[in-house]
């Protein structure tokens, strides 16, 4: 049994609701945050009477997994960190039950099941495009609220991929009637072996029961290496064929005859899915963007070579000797903005207002008036439609840096930006808050206008500390209370939050917060 540990406020902002489970080593709370005024899961697990300490590392490694991710599929770390010998993680606490509850309390319509079906492999692509792996997918780590939303939680088994885990046959982890048989016979396991834990899952809410489960473990283990799929089928047979189709594919014995994403049993359902943020193999898209690069320098390269050319026809010493090179109606030339490279010697830039000159503008060019009267020829005619640009103004807060199919933009928020016609890739980064990219298409002779908005890409978190601190996030100084500190910015994921009293001894603590997240974080010193 744990000791040593307030039957009323635990590390100094937990405060115990109720025991859930308690053993020697760990035990689960729910309790409430009180910095975050809101009730979460408290796992607690005591470091010294471990003598596994595989156990430890795994603790400490379903907080770092979870950490990373963030969906709405997917129960969320709010905190985590040592105490004393004490290893702790808060989980966002659900107003609702397991999915085996809901089994045992509720008969859902085939509408509600296929609502908790999309959800369980929404959240499993995610967790797999993130390259993490649950190992231990079952109705009692798959929670419900009372509006039939999903999470997938407890990654205590979880691994990632990169830690080319194996695992070793004398000491299977995971639970006997929901593994699939490559987790039984010991083997590196992927994505495909959750797929196929989600598969039983979703078996035993159609159909009512676990196709493998026997009178005991051993039984079980051996249903599972040596089961007849066609009794899968039969038992999915008063299904639509939809879903039998899909739990049928899940299920699979042999891992090549398995769906291997989640993604295609969605599809399989006709379900659209939002490619996640997160996207560790894009060798493809680099390739493509490498490629475009390629073909827009070559486009430069033509583009400067006819600006030179023209501009050596324009500081032709005499530009009445050759009859060819004129400009257009003085009407038509001060109503339409020309391209940047089409710029001659004589014209000039209002660089206050960031306008482009007009070529022959009657105030600042010296050609005669003969000379502006005449209509371009061919070759005039062929380099207009050859310089095609348009220009990129960009509207951000200070201290956004412009970044554009790659290629940095110092001056981005002072100055226009010349682009070919065409569609770009601009990249938004500022150090408070998370970088994000957006589409962007540049007409001819068109100004587009983008603003870098970050508000919908961060937390706000107002701070209420008496009777004064000096509020410090990740060691950077963001205010004082009182007054209240309202709505500060954070990015999503592990924030650590430090208030500073002269009297009295510094509150060093962390925070999870998400994207949208709205957050009153309150401390009272002690006097």
């Amino acid at each position: 049994m744990i000791t040593g540990l307030s039957s009323e406020i635990l590390f100094e902002k937990f405060q115990i609701i109720e025991v859930l489970k308690k053993d020697e080593h760990a035990a689960v709370f729910l309790a409430n945050h009180i910095y975050l005024s809101k009730k979460i899961i408290l796992k607690v697990l005591n470091t010294q009477k471990i003598s596994d300490h595989a156990l430890v590392e795994r603790f400490k490694r379903e907080a770092k997994i979870l950490a990373k991710l963030d969906n709405p599929y997917v129960i969320k770390v709010l905190d985590f960190g040592m105490f004393k010998e004490y290893f702790y993680i808060s989980f966002e606490y659900i107003e609702g039950f397991s999915l085996r509850n809901l089994f045992k309390k509720e008969q859902l319509n085939n509408e509600q099941k296929k609502h908790l079906m999309v959800q369980l492999l929404k959240g499993l692509y995610y967790a797999h495009q993130s390259q993490i792996i649950h190992r231990d997918i079952k109705p009692e780590n798959i929670f419900v609220d009372n509006s039939l939303n999903l999470k997938i939680g407890d990654f205590g088994l979880a691994l990632s991929q990169e830690d080319n885990f194996v695992t070793n046959p004398y000491s299977i982890v995971g639970t006997p009637s929901y593994m699939s048989p490559e987790q039984v016979r010991g083997a590196k396991l992927n994505a495909q072996s959750d797929l196929f834990s989600a598969g039983v899952v979703l078996y035993e809410m159609y159909v009512g029961k676990n196709p493998f489960l026997k009178e005991n473990v051993s039984l079980t283990l051996n249903e599972i290496m040596a089961y007849d799929e066609d009794i899968i089928s039969k038992g999915l047979s008063e299904q639509e064929q939809e879903v039998k189709d899909v739990i049928y594919h899940l299920i699979r014995k042999n891992v090549k005859d398995r769906c291997t994403t989640a993604l295609e049993s969605l599809n399989d359902l006709n379900i659209s899915v939002e490619q996640p943020t997160l996207v560790i193999n894009a060798k493809e898209p680099g390739l493509n963007k490498g490629r475009f690069k390629a073909v827009a320098a070559i486009t430069l390269i033509a583009v400067i070579g006819i600006v030179f050319l023209l501009l050596r026809m324009f500081d032709s010493p005499d530009n009445t000797a050759n009859p060819n090179i004129t400009f257009g109606d003085t009407t038509t030339q001060q109503n339409t903005k020309p391209t940047k490279e089409a710029l001659s010697a004589n014209a000039k830039i209002d660089t206050v207002n960031n306008n482009l000159p007009l070529i022959g503008d009657p105030k600042t060019d010296n050609q005669s008036t003969t000379q502006l009267e005449q209509k371009p020829n061919l070759q005039e005619q062929q380099t207009e439609k050859t310089v095609r640009n348009g220009w990129l103004r960009v509207r951000a807060v200070v201290g956004t840096r412009v970044i554009v199919d790659g290629e940095s933009y110092p001056e981005a928020l002072s100055k226009v930006i010349y682009l070919p016609e065409g569609e770009y890739t601009v990249r938004f980064e500022n150090d408070d808050f998370p970088s994000y990219t957006e589409k962007v298409k540049i007409d001819s002779k068109q100004e587009t206008i983008v603003r870098a908005d970050f508000n919908n890409l961060v937390a706000f978190v107002t701070f209420d500390v008496r009777p004064e601190a000096q509020i410090y996030i990740d060691g950077s100084k963001r205010g004082e209370c009182p007054p209240v500190l309202r709505m500060v910015p954070l990015k999503p994921g592990i924030r650590r939050i430090t208030l500073r009293n002269s009297t009295s001894k510094d509150v060093d603590t962390t925070i999870n917060v998400n994207k949208g997240d709205t957050l009153i974080f309150s401390y009272k010193f002690k006097k």
